[in-house]
């Protein structure tokens, strides 16, 4: 999990990846309709979000939206070929928050985020959680950062590994707290879990509707969202923020973005697009079965968008540099 075995696995995948050497062609899946890129595999949350926006999006725009998967390196290989495709509006990117941080985790990438992309808008993000084993002594966020104050290390976090969801939550608590823990790393979240209902963890982060359960259970605490605003899935848990710890506006989100160069007019058509898209009832429908929220503001803007995108460069690239197998370790 060093940088060094993030960049040897960049450079095999990429290599290994078919059509490598024609990046700059772009996958039409047939004349007159758009490709829109999803850089992981199929049936993950990224994949179906993708399928869900290209079937709103083609319906808005009456041109077919096809989807191609091209995975492999943490959505490197697929935005890499993104990057390179002939910017007319025809091919896009539909991918989440790897690409704001993987500048961070990969030594060499064929493209750059904020130059090689156009962002379009932001398509949905998902609120987490922090969450502490039931008999954690601590009854707030208050008493939570005295109590990770004088542990320091002590403090068992579970996470998913260096660059997973969890796993920036929690830099971001450490960073807000002022003090570092001890992060476990795990395979996913659901062992995670087990090990917090067992108390062989003392916190966690993890996503709303998936710990929900376990909340209303009582076998874990929810100690507070980690955003500026309550989750509209668990509207009774107070934020991190409300609660005095500030710096953890943190959400998993996704978004569209098109090869940099392309046209303004291609981008306002596909910009038209997308907007209607976010309204579909379809569409809104898939995004409340994962779990995730549509944005609002300038977030669906593009100009936004872009902005939002560099800020989240900017944050990821101080807290990942060091990134490996000692994270979390002063």
């Amino acid at each position: 999990m060093s940088r060094a075995f993030f960049r040897k696995a960049l450079v095999v995948a990429t290599l290994a990846a078919p059509g490598f050497l024609t990046l700059a062609a772009p996958a039409y899946a047939q004349a007159g309709s758009v490709t829109m890129i999803a850089p992981f595999a199929a049936g993950g949350p990224t994949d179906v979000g993708a399928r869900a926006l290209a079937d709103a999006m083609g319906r808005s725009m009456k041109t077919p939206v096809v989807v191609e998967n091209i995975g492999g390196a943490g959505g490197n290989i697929g935005a890499a070929r993104a990057a390179r495709a002939n910017p007319d509006g025809t091919t896009l990117l539909y991918t989440n928050i790897s690409l704001a941080i993987s500048p961070a985790l990969y030594d060499q990438l064929a493209y750059d985020p904020a130059r090689d992309f156009a962002a379009v808008g932001v398509t949905n993000f998902a609120t987490t959680m922090l969450l502490a084993r039931k008999d954690l002594p601590v009854r707030d966020v208050g008493e939570f950062i005295a109590f990770a104050k004088a542990k320091g290390l002590g403090v068992l976090m579970g996470n998913t590994g260096p660059g997973g969801p969890s796993d920036l939550c929690a830099r971001l608590i450490m960073r807000a707290i002022g003090a570092q823990f001890t992060l476990v790393s795990y395979k996913g979240t659901g062992p995670a879990m087990t090990d917090l209902i067992a108390g062989r963890l003392d916190v966690m982060c993890d996503s709303v509707v998936t710990a929900a359960a376990q909340t209303r259970a009582g076998t874990v605490k929810a100690l507070g969202v980690t955003g500026t605003k309550r989750s509209i899935f668990q509207p009774d848990t107070p934020t991190l923020d409300e609660q005095g710890l500030k710096g953890v506006d943190y959400k998993v989100w996704s978004g569209l973005f098109a090869p940099r160069k392309t046209p303004e007019d291609a981008l306002d058509r596909v910009h038209a697009g997308f907007v209607a898209a976010l309204a579909d009832p379809d569409f809104r429908a898939v995004a409340e079965k994962l779990g995730q929220e549509i944005p609002s503001g300038d977030l669906i803007s593009r100009a936004g968008a872009d902005a939002f995108l560099r800020d989240e460069i900017a944050l990821w690239g101080p807290l990942l540099k060091n990134a490996g197998p000692d994270a979390g370790k002063p």
